[in-house]
């Protein structure tokens, strides 16, 4: 009787150890990941909002709390921060860095387009480069 006891017990402890293994390794919810804003500024109204990303050329507007955020650049990796956060000094913006959570899609767009900032020093490409990026991703943030 107590062999089969045994046995029953170590079976049910090898099926949750097991089961929990597989609940870890498969997760089902979906990933987030933390990435890096360069707010330029928070208007309530639209068009201070537009003024303000025009002036920043390639800037987007993000409607949030019945705010709008223009975002003049976004990075994840630390080096093209540093590129980007020089790119906006010597545009002479003022900016105010945010942490933001994105999607794995999103992340994967940020990713391909730092592998290319990160490989040049030229600002004209830089810029090209965020504008491109901040027009991808945009659709993402609303």
């Amino acid at each position: 009787m107590k062999k089969k006891l045994y046995s029953i017990f170590l079976a049910l402890l090898l099926g949750g150890i097991m089961a929990f293994i597989t609940i870890k390794k498969f997760s089902f919810a979906s990933k987030t990941y933390t990435v890096s804003i360069y707010q330029l500024g928070v208007y309530k109204n639209y068009d201070n909002a537009l003024s303000k990303a025009l002036n920043a050329k390639g800037a987007i507007i993000v409607s949030k709390d019945d705010t709008y955020q223009v975002i003049g650049a976004i990075a994840s990796s630390t080096s093209s921060k540093n590129k980007l956060e020089n790119l906006l000094k010597e545009e002479e913006l003022n900016y105010y860095e945010k942490m933001i959570t994105l999607d794995e899609e999103s992340k994967k767009t940020i990713d391909e387009y730092e592998l290319l900032i990160n490989k040049t020093d030229d600002l004209e490409v830089l810029k090209k480069l965020n504008e491109q990026l901040l027009l991808n991703i945009s659709e993402r943030m609303n």
